[in-house]
């Protein structure tokens, strides 16, 4: 996998979350700008590349790649998904909207992720809210966020609504917890383990 010359840093993704809630579609929807109607489920792992310019805080302007591992929601999975983990600087962990067990399974997933990559940054995704039979509401996805210290957005892979600015803000925060914690190792691509404070 080559890397341009001007890229400066680069970052693993992973997507978690049940099946059929939306993470190959996010996916699909962030690197291609596509959406398929028709659901086919990921067996076992698929991965996509982006390459984007990122804004920091002070003004300036790099050039970031990010390789997205879409990681099936099956049970049947996990420990192929435990050895993708490895290595991730980005989570999402996505639910669907429409189905409150879904919801209910973040905590499960959250625990799995940071269990294996303690400094990364992680953001909660509620998707498909273009649907009508919404049954989550937002609140409720806020007090959860608030408890385990973690990003919050509501997307719809569909229309594409929030969609760009979830990964971009991702990134964002990833490239600053790189700078707060030093260099990837260039081997594992992953850092030294600090302590992970959970904002309980």
């Amino acid at each position: 996998m080559s890397v341009p010359h001007d890229v400066s840093h680069m970052f693993k993704l992973v997507a978690l979350g049940d099946g059929a809630v939306g993470k190959t579609s996010c996916i699909k929807r962030y690197t291609e700008d596509s959406f398929n109607e028709r659901y086919i489920a990921t067996i076992g792992t698929t991965f996509a590349l982006k390459t984007l310019d990122v804004v920091l805080p002070n003004g300036s302007t790099v050039k970031a790649r990010v390789v997205l591992w879409d990681l099936a929601g099956q049970p049947t999975y996990n420990e192929l998904r435990r050895r993708y983990m490895a290595g991730s600087s980005m989570a999402i962990i996505v639910y669907d909207v429409t189905r409150p067990q879904t919801f209910l399974d973040i905590g499960e997933w959250y625990t799995k992720f940071i269990t294996v990559c303690p400094n990364s940054v992680v953001a909660v995704v509620g998707n498909k809210i273009d649907r009508e039979d919404r049954l989550v509401p937002p609140e409720a996805a806020r007090m959860v966020t608030e408890w385990l210290d973690v990003l919050h957005y509501e997307t719809s892979a569909k229309t594409g609504v929030n969609v760009d600015s979830l990964f971009t803000d991702l990134v964002t925060r990833a490239i600053e917890k790189q700078r707060q914690l030093g260099p990837f190792d260039s081997v594992s691509g992953t850092q030294p383990p600090k302590p992970f404070k959970l904002g309980i």
